[in-house]
């Protein structure tokens, strides 16, 4: 019990990363005070990037409550190096698009990056998950066949 108890860590991180987008919305759109505070100076910077990754993400993290543990634990490690390395290239990216005279082509934001490293890692993620899944399920079918 107290193992799957962890598996509900990423749905958590991720529900509360959406949730304080909403509630650093409402707070500085109703009260008087939040406006122009620290949460309405990192919203574009933090807040809205984070909402982007958490939102692609959500299906991941939702999928990683009902795999086993030892899935799981394959996922633990490569989430280890590959969760920073996506912060890291979400957050080298520009706030803004337009880098001086006039209006970018095809412009590139962070919010854009934070979509992006949320599917790559989401996609990394699933293949991961099945090849471990396909993987345990045929070392079974092997381990049936020889004990019959």
């Amino acid at each position: 019990m107290k193992t799957k108890i962890v598996q509900f860590i990423p749905v958590l991180g991720t529900l509360l990363a959406i949730g304080f987008l909403y509630f650093s919305r409402w707070c500085t759109e109703t009260i008087s005070s939040c406006y122009g505070s620290w949460m309405d100076h990192i919203y574009f910077y933090f807040t809205q990037p984070s909402y982007f990754f958490a939102l692609y993400s959500l299906p991941l993290a939702i999928v990683l409550i009902f795999v086993s543990r030892a899935v799981f634990k394959s996922w633990l490690k490569l989430a280890v190096w590959l969760l920073p390395l996506a912060f890291i290239s979400v957050a080298l990216t520009n706030t803004t698009s337009s880098q001086g005279l006039g209006m970018d082509l095809f412009p590139y934001t962070r919010d854009d990056a934070a979509r992006q490293m949320a599917e790559i890692v989401t996609v990394i993620s699933f293949l991961l998950i099945a090849w471990k899944y396909f993987k345990a399920h045929r070392a079974n079918t092997r381990a049936s066949k020889n004990t019959a």
